[in-house]
């Protein structure tokens, strides 16, 4: 089927998806707006019509939300969306810090991994785990991460961390799945350290890859009460959960976004129980996180 009878398909099945559920534009416009996919009226009107089209790491999330609220099977509308709108086109990436000393350190941890450009990554979802210990900081981080390559074939993927003190140790990369620890650096500044996963298998255009690792605190490494990912183009979804032990519950817990150019935006983060959580659908480039803390 060509692309554009693929968009056609999209549109009729999206046009009798809405019909059947009784729902007006506006009606999905409020809904996929409480998930955190804005999606306006008119774009909603143009994609039933055929006009236009989903394409973007935001417009595909939107489109999954849609097949929840329409009532439909997982990549029902989804598999109608066309393979080069999928990839598309990525913005370069851009280091999501606003502070001079930490962009140019971060280049220089991406040299020194020998890192490639990451221009031919999308980012379609990230989880983070995290488990605090008895003292209110993190013990433990288990990373989910899928990604999509957009064009050739990657095999490798480096990711960069900040510290909020110096150290010369470095976190334990264990529990390694979809690849392997292949080479880390720690910046001789002490705040900046990198490592690069090699896949298990390389990774062609159009395709994706999902692989999991946890990151574990020795003993002397500096002690955090935040969690944070920080991107460098939109993700479609990031998430990330905090889990508190048995009665060490914070006595505060925010959420927090930090945009490249070092706004804030703060909020009180969603608790339910003992387990704290922030989600975003095409975030990016920045910062989003949760912290917390104790009276005593």
């Amino acid at each position: 089927m060509t692309a554009e009878g693929q968009r056609t398909e999209f549109a009729t099945a999206l046009r009798d998806a809405i019909a059947a559920s009784g729902q007006s534009l506006t009606q999905l416009h409020l809904r996929l707006r409480d998930r955190g996919n804005p999606v306006s009226i008119a774009t909603l009107s143009y994609w039933r019509s055929g006009e236009r089209h989903p394409e973007g790491a935001s417009s595909l999330s939107a489109v999954d939300d849609l097949e929840q609220i329409l009532g439909q099977r997982p990549g029902a509308l989804a598999a109608l969306v066309s393979r080069t709108v999928r990839l598309g086109g990525l913005p370069a990436p851009r280091v999501p810090f606003d502070d001079e000393t930490e962009r140019r350190e971060t280049e220089e941890t991406f040299a020194a991994l020998g890192a490639a450009p990451q221009t031919a990554i999308r980012d379609i979802s990230t989880h983070m785990s995290v488990m605090v210990g008895d003292d209110g900081a993190i013990d433990r981080t288990t990373y989910r991460c899928l990604v999509q390559v957009t064009s050739g074939t990657v095999s490798e993927l480096p990711l960069i961390d900040v510290d909020e003190e110096q150290t010369d140790a470095f976190l334990l990369i264990t529990d390694v799945v979809g690849g392997t620890l292949d080479r880390e650096y720690r910046h001789p500044a002490g705040r900046l350290s990198g490592i690069v996963i090699a896949f298990d298998e390389p990774v062609a255009a159009g395709e994706t890859t999902l692989f999991e690792f946890t990151e574990v605190y020795p003993p002397g490494y500096p002690r955090r009460r935040s969690a944070w990912h920080a991107t460098a183009r939109p993700s479609k979804e990031t998430l990330i959960s905090v889990r508190f032990p048995a009665e060490r519950e914070p006595d505060w817990c925010e959420e927090y976004v930090e945009s490249e150019d070092g706004e804030e935006w703060t909020a009180p983060a969603t608790m339910s129980g003992r387990v704290a959580h922030t989600v975003r659908h095409g975030f990016g480039p920045g910062v989003l996180g949760l912290r917390w803390g104790y009276l005593d």
